[in-house]
């Protein structure tokens, strides 16, 4: 079959959804298969009333059109899209369906319109359900009335929803009605980032970000479910408790809530132990993981989520919240806390600071996840459902019309 692929507009300041779909392309780009991967990432800009269609998503593919492993990457202004006005009755992505005859969509993200072929989409979570309360799934960004239009318009009439956990394929059944034959459970890939051995490199990131003595890392945009400000409090704990002063790292761009961060910090007298450069590199991001005592991954949101996979690669132990989906998804690889109980993170810290047995463990098992899960195993799951759903496909045309 034609695949279309369509990566969204994302940026890599945008956190992890931009990290999954960069890992996801990768390898696709790298993947044999039967079926022909168009990748497109949406409407870039339009300009002038003209719509211009320019492919970003990966930098090594010359300009123009490129076959390599049954995979088409647009990166050119197709005439067949920019002779379109803004207005026209037909959307820049039908457009692309006709151009390309795409027999079926892979949309990587949640966020899309409804097509004319078959689709598969992809659900991280349904947090604005569980937990409406967080402003950022209610009043704010994406509204609780934007998304709930969205999912119940998408998830239903998908052909295949994808999903990484059983505890999200049971919210997508419970909230939206799917039927559970249409959703297909395939694990979050691990992002695996490449990074010098060189011992002089990994001491050298301390420095360049003025961390003296050990620090704990949370890479997280700074949303309010992404649970800054409890971490912060166990912190406080750590410290009026036991005596430990521990450094913590918070890396990300701000999503609204710093200013609400830095106060709990200068309330809390925390202001030498934390460290905010906002967004790093993601060289300097993977050394930061590797010379950290241990990622502690605070947010209330899950159960689909990035950092510990990233942990789990790069040889760091991982302390986790505790969320729906958590066990499942982390696999006896982290120490879980409850996210809402500052003493209870303070502890898996510090059971993390005082056993060097622990942390061996915790490494030994995040390897064995990062086996199972590469981009490429996640993208062969992908190849199975299309697979399966190539004999439905081909009972129709591209151009059916009921008479």
């Amino acid at each position: 079959m034609r695949i279309g692929v369509d990566t969204g507009n994302g940026s890599p300041d945008e956190g992890g959804g931009f990290t999954f779909t960069r890992a996801v392309v990768d390898a696709i780009m790298a993947y044999s298969s039967s079926h022909v991967f168009i990748i497109w990432d949406g409407l870039q800009h339009v300009k002038r009333g003209r719509i211009e269609l320019i492919k970003r998503v990966v930098d090594r593919v010359n300009a123009g059109r490129l076959i390599r492993s049954g995979v088409r990457v647009l990166r050119s202004a197709w005439p067949a899209f920019a002779a379109g006005d803004v207005s026209s009755a037909v959307s820049p992505i039908e457009k692309f369906i006709n151009y390309f005859d795409i027999d079926l969509f892979w949309f990587l993200h949640p966020v899309h319109p409804t097509v004319s072929v078959p689709y598969l989409t992809t659900v991280w979570d349904l947090q604005h359900r569980r937990q409406p309360f967080f402003p950022e799934v209610s009043i704010t960004g994406w509204t609780w009335e934007a998304r709930e239009l969205s999912y119940r318009s998408n998830l239903p009439q998908a052909a295949r929803v994808i999903t990484g956990t059983e505890a999200g394929k049971n919210e997508i059944i419970a909230f939206y009605g799917v039927s559970p034959d249409n959703i297909s459970v395939v694990p979050m890939p691990v992002m695996q980032v490449e990074l010098s051995e060189d011992d002089g490199d990994r001491k050298a990131i301390k420095a360049k970000y003025g961390l003296k003595k050990e620090y704990l890392l949370y890479p997280a945009q700074f949303w309010p479910h992404k649970n800054h400000v409890n971490l912060l409090h166990a912190l406080y704990l750590l410290k009026k408790n036991t005596g430990l002063e521990l450094d913590l790292m918070l890396t990300g761009s701000d999503r609204g809530n710093l200013t609400h961060v830095r106060e709990t910090i200068a309330a809390l007298g925390l202001t030498s132990q934390v460290h905010i450069p906002g967004f790093v590199p993601n060289a300097d991001l993977a050394g930061l993981y590797r010379e950290a005592l241990c990622l502690t991954f605070a947010s209330f949101f899950g159960p689909d989520n990035i950092p510990p996979l990233e942990a789990f690669f790069l040889g760091c132990p991982v302390t986790a919240a505790r969320v729906p989906g958590s066990e499942e998804q982390l696999e006896g690889a982290a120490v879980l806390f409850n996210p809402a109980d500052p003493a209870d993170i303070a502890q898996a810290i510090l059971a993390v600071h005082d056993d060097a047995g622990l942390r061996s463990e915790l490494i030994r098992r995040g390897r064995e996840v990062v086996a199972t899960r590469s981009p490429r195993a996640y993208v062969e799951q992908i190849c199975r459902i299309l697979d399966d759903f190539e004999p439905i496909r081909r009972c129709w045309g591209r151009h059916y019309s009921h008479l």
